[in-house]
């Protein structure tokens, strides 16, 4: 288990949400799913994994936030800050590190894999053609015999 972050009161935090964890792994490990898009939550937002607020109170294993009794495991802190805004520029460049990279990776795959596809489609499209004739008439089958 690597160790938790170092957090005083009256600092930001940048934390997971507790649902999202790290629970079955180390942190660095946990943090490198991010170069995948969402960490491997795709449909969720940033503000739905992460947390960012300000500590109130630190004790060895938990702490509490500002205007917030329960407890939080200090285990989900990923980093303490100054400032909110320095924690939720951090939230969204963690976060956008796999939205860009997937966003590459499938846009090179579409460019690879466009003339594959194209053939294909016309192919389909053939067939389309000789089971349903009527619906595509060819000037073939208009200047036949009478």
């Amino acid at each position: 288990m690597s160790a938790v972050v170092v957090i005083k009161p009256d600092q930001w935090v940048l934390a997971f949400n507790q649902p999202y964890g790290p629970y079955f792994e180390p942190m660095p490990q946990h943090l490198e799913n991010f170069a995948r898009r969402g960490g491997g939550w795709d449909n969720c937002r940033p503000s739905e994994i992460f947390l960012v607020h300000q500590i109130d109170r630190v004790m060895p294993k938990t702490y509490t936030s500002a205007g917030n009794d329960s407890r939080l495991d200090r285990v989900t802190v990923i980093a303490a800050g100054p400032s909110k805004e320095s924690m939720i520029a951090l939230r969204d460049r963690l976060f956008a590190v796999g939205v860009e990279t997937d966003d590459a990776i499938e846009a090179e795959m579409y460019r690879r894999i466009e003339r594959f596809a194209a053939k294909k489609r016309a192919a389909a499209e053939r067939k389309i053609h000789r089971l349903l004739p009527h619906h595509f008439k060819t000037p073939r089958a208009e200047g036949g015999a009478a």
